[in-house]
């Protein structure tokens, strides 16, 4: 009788204990497995220059109903739903992003700023969500979450000062593009968004010109946005899986973080909600078929203690 009392005393906990989430999915590898570390094709295929190539895998469809979704949200939060969508679509863009950096003249500041692929990239990211019969909320009918409401740009970014193309035709980032690899994917939370962030900044300080004036101003900020989002690109086209969670951190805090002020924000910092400058891992990856569920450590000790009581009393049978 000991025995059964002592398995129905377990039984009712049993569906709260944790599971063990499913692996990862496979990181998305766009370029040649081949290629050795910081070195990414610079030339692809002419037909992948039409239009706007998107490598839209099939977690990114619940990831973003998750966090942007009408059929999981009732209101668009844009501390949840922006950086969520931007680490989703720069990953998305990068392969093609990247393919056509080392084709581009070193860019200009001075001519004014050519289209970009953000209209067409938002068409077919749309049309594939609604493949899926998902509909990302938007503020008002005219305005979208990728473009207006989140100011998401689909561009291709150059920055000379960290990424080079050799004579073979290969992009290839110097040692601060290495750190920026090691610094990314070495910690989580808070401490390690702060040491992205930080390591992000320095793909920049080679920047050149004067900095007097406004317009010397508003050049440098340009250049040193392109290189922080090439600099981000590069990242999730290297290993969507390790570094989407410390780059979405870090698109949060650029995004919400700077407060409209001229300053970029140098760490990464507590919100106004409370809640550290970084993304859920709910909102960059759907749970799968086995969840980790929270579970307090007090229930923990009492079931231990309780093991144990009844271990003692079968040995005295």
């Amino acid at each position: 009788m000991l025995q059964i009392y002592c398995i129905l005393l377990f039984l009712p906990v049993l569906p709260a204990l944790p599971v063990l989430p499913n692996p990862d999915p496979a990181p998305i590898q766009p370029f040649h497995p081949s290629s050795p570390p910081s070195t990414i094709p610079a030339f692809p295929e002419q037909s992948d220059l039409s239009g706007c190539p998107l490598d839209l895998p099939d977690d990114l469809f619940p990831a973003l109903d998750h966090a942007c979704g009408r059929s999981k949200n009732r209101h668009l939060v844009k501390a949840r739903c922006c950086p969520a969508l931007a680490t989703w679509l720069y990953s998305a863009y990068s392969a093609t992003a990247l393919g056509r950096a080392g084709r581009l003249p070193a860019t200009s500041y001075d001519m004014p700023v050519l289209p970009d692929d953000s209209e067409t990239c938002v068409e077919n990211l749309e049309k594939a969500l609604r493949g899926r019969g998902i509909e990302l909320l938007r503020p008002n009918d005219t305005c979208d979450a990728v473009y207006c409401y989140c100011g998401i740009r689909l561009h291709v970014p150059t920055c000379t000062d960290a990424f080079v193309v050799t004579g073979e035709g290969r992009l290839v980032g110097d040692s601060r593009v290495r750190a920026l690899e090691r610094e990314c994917g070495a910690r989580s939370g808070l401490g390690g968004c702060t040491r992205c962030l930080r390591s992000l900044h320095q793909l920049n300080n080679n920047a050149s010109g004067a900095t007097n004036g406004s317009e010397s101003d508003r050049k440098k900020k340009m250049h040193d946005r392109d290189c922080e989002l090439m600099g981000l690109t590069w990242l999730l086209a290297k290993n969507r899986t390790a570094y989407a969670p410390t780059v979405s951190a870090v698109l949060r805090t650029i995004m919400l973080g700077g407060n409209g002020g001229s300053q970029e924000p140098r760490s990464c910092s507590v919100g106004r909600d409370g809640l550290p400058l970084a993304v859920d891992s709910a909102e960059l990856d759907y749970p799968s078929s086995s969840t980790t569920v929270g579970f307090p450590i007090y229930l923990y000790l009492i079931l231990v203690s309780l093991y144990c009581i009844c271990i003692s009393l079968l040995s005295h049978l």
